[in-house]
């Protein structure tokens, strides 16, 4: 046996050695390691350095190296582009000690690595000898076999992370936890690069670690991705790194993408680029599954708010316990920071008080009127997520929707909620507003209605006061509360004498100024009422007696200043108390008789019933 052939049996015995004893043990880069130093060892060299052949390029174990790309500037004679310029390619790149190489290839000739020395006269002799073929043969076998194993370990990690992976998101219908868990998985994955979540703007997460997709300032390819549901690579020379988008991508549409930053000269293999494809659809399939399962119990809550608010708003109640009871289902349903309701008043419109407080006070004006201009413009529901002013600026309240209280298709009113936050309300939140509030017109403009008709039945066509028959049951219902109460019995001295000298017109007229003036001065305190023809009646429930006489004084003071003609009046008082249990038909009475004293006394004067003494 010649030397050359006791090397060859000792490379065979090394080789089989090392892929026995340590396979199990070790990485890729330790195995390839423990392979240059045998070589180095058997043919006494010093230096030498081994590159991995991955994503066409040489890539040397030592990653602070450089790396040297395939190109079409190799001579065609080597198959594969590669041949002895790879050593001019190293030369002054830092492998200047390297003057000779051996490149190994598998058995359909593709390279799987190369390394680079500085020879030895021991190499020399086995080089020049017909032994060197065997030699790359044993060292392909022995590359190829690691590297397929390599291969194989690095794809059932990969697989147990996606098995990993998707049985956490097939185990929730949360999409924190499914973006949480898809985030960890890729950073386990691929440590060596940054990774970022972009979530499309209809995706609700409290994940911090996220920014909303921006079709404005994002990057054509990230763009292409996000649009087609393909992954993209680009290589950034501006930012000096290589940018992977994939899309987050269920069967229904694109919920995000997963960007990835890497070095720019990095080339992501397609194992890398499939497994990361899979785990962006896994977490797509997952999102649109909570998304639907989320929806379902959305849609049944939704039908239970619309049917139970559709009981409360049919059941028949006063106006403004409906918009209480809307507003509070408003606000419980979207949380916007304020709610209005504006009812139309001929050409303009009117803001209910059971509106928050953004439009009751001091600013109601300010940040209705730019609302308001738009519902004239538009005359349609408004849904503006990103509200701007009229040069771009952001305005203070970003999101807005506003929808109209309709009866037979004619506007009535609007009700119209705001958000700070931009993006707040979703279309589905708006859909279902849209719905809540048509369920809600109907019953509203029926009690518009119904309180048109029965101001109606309770107002006094000429004077716009309370009817007599209303004031009755307030002042029987006021004392069965057991509150004390003064009633004033008033009317126009000499009326007929204005009736007989200006017509019947201007008695009209005098009779309207006196009932407007009444109205203005006991708002809030009592009930004003035409008590029969220039009779008029005010009942006060809860005014102490000392504070109704000196208002009864007032009255009869200022009457001739509003009146034209001038006219007077002659007032009778009575007082209610719980404890004297008179009827309410005595309390008018006991008026009625104040009032015919005073009439007796020189008219223009206030009789007291219960003092029997005449004020003037």
């Amino acid at each position: 046996m010649t030397d050359h052939q006791l090397t060859i049996k000792n490379v065979k015995c090394e080789m089989i050695e090392l892929f026995i004893g340590k396979m199990d043990y070790h990485t890729l880069d330790e195995m390839l390691n423990s392979f240059t130093l045998l070589f180095m060892r058997q043919f006494e060299i010093e230096r030498a350095t081994f590159f991995l052949y991955e994503n066409n390029r040489f890539v040397p174990l030592n990653k602070e190296e450089c790396i040297v790309h395939s190109t079409d500037n190799y001579t065609k004679e080597e198959k594969f582009g590669l041949g002895t310029s790879l050593i001019s390619h190293l030369i002054g790149r830092g492998f200047g000690f390297a003057d000779d190489y051996l490149i190994f290839r598998g058995n359909d000739q593709s390279p799987l690595g190369a390394l680079i020395f500085k020879s030895t006269e021991q190499w020399h002799a086995f080089a020049a000898t017909p032994y060197l073929s065997e030699l790359k043969m044993i060292y392909g076998k022995f590359i190829a076999q690691i590297v397929d194993k390599d291969h194989l370990m690095q794809k059932e990690k990969n697989y147990r992370k996606l098995f990993e992976i998707t049985e956490l998101f097939n185990s929730t219908m949360d999409s924190n936890v499914i973006l949480e868990g898809m985030m960890k998985t890729i950073n386990e994955l691929f440590p060596m690069y940054e990774s970022e979540l972009l979530l499309s703007h209809d995706q609700n997460t409290n994940m911090q670690t996220y920014r909303l997709f921006d079709y404005l300032h994002e990057r054509g390819s990230t763009i292409d991705a996000f649009l087609s549901g393909e992954l993209t690579v680009e290589h950034a020379s501006d930012l000096q790194c290589t940018i992977l988008n994939a899309p987050i991508r269920g069967r229904q549409g694109i919920y995000g993408l997963l960007q990835m930053n890497a070095p720019l000269t990095t080339d992501f293999s397609y194992t890398q680029k499939n497994l990361i494809r899979m785990i962006g659809n896994a977490a797509g399939s997952a999102l649109e599954n909570a998304s639907l399962y989320a929806q379902s119990h959305r849609l049944v809550n939704d039908l239970q708010l619309v049917n139970d608010a559709s009981k409360i708003l049919n059941s028949n109640l006063p106006l403004n316990e409906m918009l209480s009871y809307l507003k509070e289902q408003l606000l419980k349903a979207f949380k916007p920071n304020e709610i209005a309701f504006l009812f139309v008043d001929g050409e303009e419109y009117k803001i209910s008080p059971e509106s928050t407080a953004l439009f009751i006070g001091n600013r109601a004006n300010e940040s209705i009127q730019p609302i308001i201009i738009r519902l004239k413009e538009e005359e349609e529901a408004i849904f503006d997520p990103n509200r701007t002013d009229d040069n771009g600026h952001l305005k203070e309240f970003r999101s807005l929707a506003a929808l109209p209280i309709t009866d037979q298709k004619v506007v009535k009113g609007w009700v119209i909620l705001l958000h700070k936050e931009e993006y707040y309300f979703s279309f589905d939140n708006f859909k279902l507003m849209r719905s809540l509030i048509s369920h809600s017109s109907l019953a509203i403009s029926n009690i518009i209605l119904r309180d048109q008709l029965q101001e109606l039945v309770n107002k006094d066509t000429l004077t716009k006061l309370f009817t007599r028959s209303y004031l009755n049951k307030a002042v029987e219902k006021s004392m069965e509360k057991n509150e004390e109460a003064v009633f004033l019995l008033v009317d126009i001295d000499d009326f007929k004498h204005v009736n007989d000298t200006y017509g019947h017109a201007t008695g009209d007229l005098v009779l309207q100024q006196i009932s407007e003036f009444l109205l203005e001065e006991t708002e809030a305190i009592g009930i004003v009422s035409r008590w029969g023809g220039e009779e008029i009646a005010l009942f006060l429930p809860s005014v102490p007696l000392d504070d109704s006489i000196a208002f009864a004084k007032a009255i009869i003071e200022q009457i001739p200043q509003v009146t034209n003609p001038e006219v007077t009046i002659s007032i009778g008082l009575s007082s209610w108390e719980p404890q004297k249990g008179i009827a309410f038909k005595e309390l008018f009475q006991q008026a009625d008789k104040a009032l015919y004293e005073a009439k007796n006394k020189g008219k223009n004067q206030l009789v007291i019933h219960r003092a029997a003494s005449t004020v003037h």
